[in-house]
């Protein structure tokens, strides 16, 4: 299982990853038009919610590194249950952690745009979240792997070589979803002041 291999399995999952982004990206527009109409109720969501789910997350982050490291903690904890839920349900739990991360990150958006601007919040954003959003794709596709060659009767693949597939893409995710919490630890946050 190598480069090559990967990137096979890339070619031929790119219909089903590009089926996720366009998934994502209608959330994300739903989050971005709900969090420009609803701004009032979003923030109040925000400052209860997300503010106290993020203060726990990185309540003992005293460094970048620590920062990194709790991020990492929780981006891979989503990440694994994309995986194993996702697979374990032909894709639906997958798909609605990709629906709900579209929305938020889309809500989260438009507030902080309001709140300082939208090139800022970009800045706050594309770094990390490009190659996030990409990991996840990834792993939403990984976990429909199953399903899409139950349906496809003309080229079922044998199991060895699905399992191949997943394995492969599975861990594209996890490295990109290091990578991604580096980007945000070191890089994104550095924005933020």
């Amino acid at each position: 299982m190598g480069l090559g291999f990967l990137v096979d399995t890339l070619k031929k999952e790119k219909r089903l990853i590009l089926i996720c982004l366009l998934i994502f990206l209608l959330f994300l527009t739903l989050g971005i038009v709900t969090g420009a109409y609803f701004s009032d109720l979003l923030e109040k969501l925000t400052d209860t919610y997300l503010k106290k789910m993020f203060g726990e997350i990185l309540k003992n982050a005293n460094s970048k590194f620590d920062l990194f490291l709790a991020i990492l903690k929780n981006n891979m904890k989503v990440y694994i249950i994309v995986l194993v839920a996702g697979t374990l349900t032909f894709g639906l739990v997958s798909l609605f952690v990709l629906m709900t991360n579209g929305a938020v990150v889309g809500a989260v958006a438009a507030l902080s745009a309001k709140k300082t601007s939208i090139a800022k919040t970009l800045l706050l954003l594309l770094p990390h979240g490009v190659i996030e959003i990409f990991a996840f794709l990834i792993g939403t596709a990984a976990s429909a792997i199953f399903l899409e060659n139950l349906i496809n009767e003309k080229q079922r693949e044998n199991t060895k070589v699905l399992l191949k597939r997943f394995l492969a893409l599975s861990l594209l995710g996890a490295i990109l979803i290091v990578i991604a919490a580096f980007i945000e630890a070191y890089v994104t946050l550095s924005f933020a002041a």
